[in-house]
């Protein structure tokens, strides 16, 4: 009898015990949905006007500078690539990532401050800056003769922002494909995505820096010679500030034409002309030459970037001004 009774009381325990770990188990990925959870009608009820009021501030820069265009369109991309999507680059300061050299060319600052004034105004205390600046992300496509997209919003605004990030998190201008696919890949997304992400050249420039592997001490042999003499021209030196349109031919208009550059070997910096070089991301180029391809596709991988460690519920705040956290 007391033999049965220890086995029983063995059984309970254990019982209790593989109850325990489920009950933690079910807590734990409850928690995890909740965290991580986006809603595309996030702000139906608390702010339903956000996003006409974002386009609106977003329009009004566009109109009165079209390089706010990829200006806003490389932040989004810089801020999701270091913390998150959380808007972390926004922020000032010293030591904060718009301090880092890699962020040293970002513009579009005032946009994103001007669309987040006008939402306060409507809205105060309730959406994110991580949120508008995806948006607003959105809104230069669209400006841009580009399709739109949803986006899925409920992101909260992150507490950290280092300028040791970003040479740790940015892909130079110098990778390779099998460089570009790795970095892409820390981040969550595929080969692919990265190849598609990469058509935002097609309203972006660059700078005579970048190319610094490529027409500068060692030539590259495979850049058409039209185009080095044209690119040695504009950069005499490395260190020349002069702006190089990446699409050279329809800049301000969201189409294939990056795709189309690359394919015919008039791709600018590495990372772009290595796309089509090798054989892993060529068919990647290859496919996104149609427009109605890219277009759905890169509202696919934009969607898809601006998850990547989001802070939801209770992380983080809803900064007052994205320029400052709370408190400053």
């Amino acid at each position: 009898m007391a033999g049965q009774q220890v086995i029983m009381s063995v059984r309970a325990a254990t019982d209790m015990l593989v109850l325990a770990m489920a009950v933690a188990l079910m807590l734990m990925c409850s928690s995890t949905a909740v965290e991580a959870t986006l809603e595309y009608d996030f702000y139906s009820s608390s702010c339903p006007q956000v996003e006409n009021l974002v386009y609106q501030e977003i329009s009004k820069a566009y109109w009165n500078d079209s390089t706010v265009a990829p200006g806003i369109l490389r932040i989004s991309f810089h801020d999701c690539f270091n913390q998150g999507c959380d808007a972390s680059v926004l922020v000032k300061g010293n030591t904060t990532e718009r301090a880092a050299v890699q962020n040293s060319q970002l513009h579009g600052f005032e946009a994103i401050n001007a669309a987040k004034w006008a939402v306060e105004q409507s809205c105060p205390g309730v959406v994110s800056c991580a949120d508008i600046l995806q948006y607003a992300a959105r809104d230069t496509v669209k400006l841009t003769k580009g399709l739109g997209w949803s986006v899925p919003a409920g992101r909260r605004d992150g507490l950290v922002s280092l300028a040791s990030d970003p040479p740790l998190n940015l892909p130079p201008s110098t990778f390779t494909a099998e460089e570009l696919i790795a970095n892409f890949a820390a981040k969550g997304l595929s080969a692919e995505q990265m190849v598609i992400l990469s058509g935002s050249h097609t309203i972006g420039v660059t700078h005579c820096l970048q190319l610094q592997d490529r027409i500068f001490g060692t030539i590259d042999p495979t850049m058409p010679k039209d185009l080095l003499a044209e690119l040695q021209a504009t950069c005499p030196t490395n260190l020349t500030t002069t702006p190089l349109v990446i699409d050279r031919h329809t800049v301000d208009q969201f189409d294939t034409q990056y795709f189309s550059n690359i394919a015919s070997g008039y791709g600018l910096m590495t990372s772009d002309q290595t796309l089509y070089a090798d054989p892993a991301t060529r068919p990647f180029v290859e496919a996104n030459l149609q427009q109605g391809v890219f277009d759905s596709n890169f509202a696919a991988a934009m969607v898809s970037m601006s998850w990547i460690s989001v802070k939801t519920g209770s992380e983080g705040e809803i900064r007052h001004h994205c320029e400052y956290f709370n408190g400053n």
